[in-house]
């Protein structure tokens, strides 16, 4: 069976949503392929313990009340009291509360601490749960204190026929309580026979990100990487409403607003699971980005989709397998 389009009008259609998928994937979808000769992890054969329902985002204070006018004594009343050999009595000032310093609020512990080792696979799939032209997996390893996490991306099947494509990342930093702290990110991407290589390093003493091309920023606190705010996401406070974040994919810093929307469910090729969405906020004419955090799996993404500039589902990936230990 010839599974290879055999018109030309097809095959020019095929290789342009080859090319918007493959920029979908690149900007949002990082995926690995782990050496054929790595053991494998042993796999997640019972669901995790299910989050509570995030709590809706705080009502905004109420305004407080016109302050009333002080009723001060008339020059009659004033002049009678003065007679009497009293002073007249007036209202003080109000004072503002005294802050309570007894306690000091202690930083939010994440719901749910990162797994030591994790490969999550995926399906990428062109728009909506269309026609699939790729596989993702993602590798995350944690060991005394550092994190190292790993891709390649590359179309398969009848895909890679027409569009040859490999994409390298690498995203390595310290893991504490609070999560991932990135120190450098690197790629390398192989397109049709050309390479392009460029990385960035994150200076948090200095507070500078410095790319490869030469150029560099302020780096605020808390910032990440394209690679590691995917899983950085479970270790954020997801009762506020919005998650900003500082993202850089190597060339430049870019800001996010990540609305937290209701619980809902996705279907996937482990069934239907229970998932938080959280979608960036954008103006028209922007990119979008959408992403499911699975409530079963320690909020780990469990599906992210990649919104073009037309407001059109560019591409989607949606989980297929989940391998963790903590070994």
């Amino acid at each position: 069976m010839n599974l290879v389009p055999q018109t030309s009008a097809a095959r020019i259609s095929l290789a342009i949503s080859l090319s918007l998928l493959l920029h979908a994937i690149a900007m949002f979808a990082p995926l690995i392929e782990l050496p054929r000769t790595e053991a494998p992890l042993p796999p997640l054969t019972a669901r995790l313990e299910p989050l509570p329902k995030i709590s809706p985002p705080p009502a905004p204070p109420k305004k407080p009340e016109p302050k009333r006018a002080e009723t001060r004594p008339q020059p009659e009343e004033r002049q009678s009291t003065e007679a009497r050999g009293e002073e007249p009595q007036i209202d003080p000032e109000p004072q503002p509360p005294m802050e309570d310093t007894s306690a000091v609020e202690a930083p939010a512990q994440p719901a749910y601490r990162l797994p030591r080792r994790a490969q999550l696979t995926f399906a990428a799939y062109q728009g909506e749960g269309g026609l699939q032209l790729g596989v993702a997996v993602h590798r995350l390893d944690i060991e005394q204190g550092m994190y190292v996490l790993e891709t390649v991306t590359q179309t398969t099947g009848v895909a890679s026929i027409f569009k040859s494509y490999l994409l390298t990342q690498t995203s390595r930093g310290q893991v504490d309580a609070q999560g991932l702290h990135p120190l450098s990110y690197g790629e390398e991407k192989k397109l049709s026979g050309s390479k392009q290589n460029l990385s960035a390093e994150f200076d948090w003493a200095g507070h500078k990100l410095r790319f490869s091309h030469g150029g560099e920023t302020q780096l605020p606190e808390g910032g990440q990487d394209i690679l590691s705010f995917l899983y950085q996401l479970s270790q954020q406070p997801l009762d506020k409403g919005v998650v900003p974040m500082y993202i850089s994919n190597g060339k430049k810093l870019e800001y996010y607003e990540l609305a937290v929307g209701e619980e809902e469910f996705i279907q996937s090729p482990l069934g239907k699971l229970r998932a938080l969405p959280l979608r960036k906020i954008h103006g028209p004419g922007e990119e979008g980005l959408d992403i499911w955090l699975g409530l079963e799996y320690r909020l780990l993404p469990i599906k992210v989709r990649q919104i073009d500039r037309n407001g059109e589902v560019a591409g989607e990936m949606v989980i297929s397998e989940i391998l963790v230990s903590e070994e």
